[in-house]
């Protein structure tokens, strides 16, 4: 099927709103999120402030796009593992990758992501369309057709406790200003996990 083509006004429109996020996401990484304004983002941005409400109603919605932008990679990389890779590997990548994006971000920038999942709406952190709880379903899904979970495992319900228990994990790391390594933390919970997911535990 054809894929069909944009047209100009729509271009632009992605341009515009590509623009503005590109802008303020450095603006964040080099000022912080509390001290810039969405005035400030517009005047660098070179757009006018009416053009960034019509694509973010927020500064939130900023750090929401990025965390879009994230989950899709993340998750992208753990589907081209090699083939073969064992599921629950997979689902420490991913849980993993979680853990060092935090790190590399700091605390301060992860502790603003989940502020700013609350007040901008969590419909994308606890959809079920995420990127993130797709490939930890699938993986699932795979570890117990490989015969290598049990097959009492509910797919959905064991996919949505461990993005639970991840986010858990994180916002924990953050009420303790970064004080414990979370990778590391990550990683052993996750193995913890997995011996009651797999069979003859």
């Amino acid at each position: 099927m054809e894929e069909k083509k944009l047209t100009k006004r729509q271009t632009k429109a992605l341009e515009t709103k590509k623009k503005i996020y590109e802008t303020a996401f450095r603006m964040v990484e080099e000022k912080g999120f509390e001290n810039i304004t969405i005035s400030e983002i517009c005047k660098i941005s070179g757009v006018a402030k009416g053009s960034f409400y019509t694509y973010f109603k927020s500064k939130d919605d900023i750090v929401v796009e990025l965390y879009k932008d994230v989950d899709e990679k993340y998750s992208n990389k753990v589907k081209n593992m090699p083939k073969g890779t064992p599921a629950f590997e997979k689902v420490l990548a991913a849980v993993g990758f979680q853990a060092s994006y935090a790190v590399s971000k700091g605390v301060k920038f992860t502790t603003q992501i989940y502020k700013s999942q609350l007040e901008s709406g969590t419909e994308f952190f606890v959809s079920e369309e995420r990127s993130f709880y797709k490939i930890i379903k699938d993986s699932i899904e795979q570890g117990v057709m490989n015969e290598e979970l049990s097959s009492d495992i509910n797919f959905d319900e064991t996919a949505r406790w461990i993005v639970v228990m991840s986010r858990g994990i994180t916002y924990d790391w953050c009420l303790h200003q970064g004080k414990y390594d979370i990778e590391k933390a990550m990683e052993k919970f996750f193995k913890l996990v997995y011996k009651n997911l797999k069979i003859n535990n």
